[in-house]
């Protein structure tokens, strides 16, 4: 090994990007012979900013994909910008996974800025969708993590069917007119909250409607959101369940820290974590667009094909997918 890469996310990312950033790391790392330091302290959902998430939540290999992994603090790593260290940029980043960047003479490489697969790895969709499902398939809860989730999904669950919904809002943050990413979740179809129920109701009865008669009536249906204004909404759904309790106040987005109270943030990382694992054991999906069920679509294979994506529920959402699809092609 020739010194190590450094996977070292923003404050204000969330766990699906950066997970994706993890899969990034370890595609450079394996690239350049390295070995990997996964260092995720000072995340804006947590108030003790010396915890690494990663290692605090997730299972701690001694490898990943093959790569040794390890897990800050480190002793003796120094890797702070003024110690000399490159920080690299998601661009740089891919010219030294195709070899077009030389970093045989720093000791520790640092990467930030988002470096999913996406971003580092050329050639088809298909090649990169592999090696996410590989990395995801390495990517475990701590075993308390773990115990707890098991528990919920047998006393809830109990080996239904499972029908899960994920709906990203924002809550209040990031895609409202003006903001950071605005547009990139739809949050037109949040509007009218009775026809959304009424359309996910009717969407989780078409994805079940081959089922055999008595799997069909036994039908579970598990939603996870970031608000609790739309669990509420999601919660009128026939028969639905959903674990997460601790949500983060209105229009503070998802990086809350629960400032004053000595728990809240971690029981809210456990909800969060919780759910998108839970999303992985269920058998369809409906979703919109976040990296945080990226995890159980590519585990899952994209669920065989028995998963809908909630804007293609909505006609007026349909023709505009449509138009700029036949846009795309007139361009090319």
């Amino acid at each position: 090994m020739r010194g190590y890469v450094v996977t070292r996310p923003f404050p204000e990312s969330n766990v699906g990007s950066n997970l994706a950033s993890l899969a990034g790391a370890i595609l450079l790392a394996q690239k350049l012979e390295r070995e990997l330091i996964v260092d995720w302290r000072g995340m804006a959902q947590l108030q003790d900013k010396s915890v690494n998430y990663f290692a605090e939540f997730f299972e701690n290999r001694s490898s990943l994909l093959g790569v040794p992994a390890s897990y800050a603090p480190v002793a003796g790593a120094e890797y702070d910008r003024d110690a000399g260290a490159p920080w690299l940029s998601a661009n740089e980043a891919a010219a030294a996974v195709r070899g077009n960047l030389k970093l045989s003479d720093a000791e520790y490489v640092v990467l930030q800025q988002y470096h999913g697969p996406d971003r580092l790895m050329a050639g088809p969709e298909s090649a990169r969708f592999a090696f996410l499902r590989q990395f995801y398939r390495e990517v475990m809860p701590a075993p308390d993590l773990r115990e707890a989730i098991d528990g919920w999904a047998e006393e809830h669950l109990g080996g239904r069917f499972v029908v899960g919904i994920n709906l990203r809002t924002g809550n209040g943050q990031y895609f409202g007119r003006g903001m950071r990413y605005e547009g990139r979740v739809n949050l037109s179809v949040f509007q009218d909250e009775a026809k959304l129920v009424r359309v996910l109701d009717r969407a989780v009865r078409k994805l079940v409607r081959r089922l055999p008669r008595p799997v069909r009536s036994a039908v579970a249906t598990f939603y996870a959101t970031d608000s609790e204004a739309m669990s509420r909404v999601l919660a009128t759904l026939p028969g639905a369940v959903t674990r997460r309790r601790i949500y983060p106040p209105p229009t503070t987005g998802d990086l809350y820290s629960f400032e004053g109270s000595s728990s809240d943030d971690r029981a809210s990382v456990v909800d969060t974590l919780a759910d998108m694992f839970l999303l992985a054991r269920c058998d369809a999906l409906i979703y919109n667009n976040s990296l945080f069920n990226q995890y159980a679509r590519v585990l899952n294979g994209n669920f065989g094909g028995n998963l809908i994506h909630v804007d293609t529920l909505f006609l007026g959402r349909r023709v505009q997918l449509l138009t700029s699809a036949a846009r795309r092609r007139l361009r090319f």
